[in-house]
Formats: C-alpha cells, structure tokens, sequence
C-alpha cells in the first residue's frame, strides 16, 4: 500500500488498482476485451453520430463537411486511444 499526503490528510491506495486489461494490442489495432472497453468504444461511437448528423445538416459543401468532422474525429480518436494505451 501506498501512502499520499493530501492537504495535510493521509490517504491511502492500491498501487495496481487500474491493472485490468480493457484492450488488446492486435497489430496497429487495439481490440477491446472487456466490458469497459466495450463501453468506452460504444461511447465514442455514441458520441460521434450526433455531432456527424448536425455537420451533415448544416454542412455547406462536402468538403466543409469533411474539414469540421476532420476535426470531432481526431479528438476522439485521441482520447479513445490514449485510454486504450492506458489500460492494455
């Protein structure tokens, strides 16, 4: 166990808490393995739809539209991945 001193309280924890695996490394891929992984795919996905809708719907031209999603998907893309790395 580990010790923290927090504003002047002492808290204690689990070094390995966050040691379960949500993803698997399958070449340039990671493959989710676990609920949690599942769930954070999903809510990726989830969250991408709307925002793909509400380009679309008010999109001037296609490439306007590719330019904006450009944008909403490498965000994503970049926090998807990071808690991929985080936790295979």
């Amino acid at each position: 166990m580990r010790w923290v001193k927090i504003a002047g309280v002492n808290l204690s924890f689990k070094k390995n808490i966050m040691k379960q695996i949500w993803f698997k490394k399958r070449r340039w891929f990671y493959l989710p393995v676990n609920p949690m992984g599942i769930l954070i795919t999903f809510l990726a996905i989830l969250f991408l739809i709307p925002v793909y809708m509400a380009i679309v719907r008010n999109g001037h031209s296609v490439s306007d539209d590719l330019y904006e999603m450009f944008v909403y998907t490498t965000c994503t893309a970049f926090w998807w991945k990071w808690i991929e790395e985080k936790t295979s």
